[in-house]
């Protein structure tokens, strides 16, 4: 739900003029990794997260606000993370 709910929380944060002065064109957005994990699997997640992650990019460029995504793998392989979790996040 919050992949489903995150481009038009975006284009209404993008859309104050007090907060997108405040950014100075630059964002950064956490894509949700061990949650969307465990509730649908990692195929599913990781496309979901990749269409999710396309449309806020294509709103930041609309916006003109840089966007800068992490992603948040870590923790126990039942929150989505494992051994190499540092090694898959330079992968990116």
């Amino acid at each position: 739900d919050d992949l489903n709910g995150a481009p038009d929380t975006m284009k209404k944060l993008f859309s104050l003029p007090g907060y997108k002065g405040a950014i100075n064109g630059k964002h950064e957005i956490m894509i949700g990794y061990s949650d969307s994990a465990k509730d649908a699997g990692r195929l599913a997640a990781s496309w979901a997260q990749y269409e999710t992650q396309e449309k806020l990019a294509k709103i930041g460029r609309e916006a003109g606000v840089d966007l800068t995504f992490f992603h948040g793998k870590g923790g126990t392989v039942g929150r989505g993370g494992n051994p190499q979790t540092f090694l898959a996040i330079l992968a990116h």
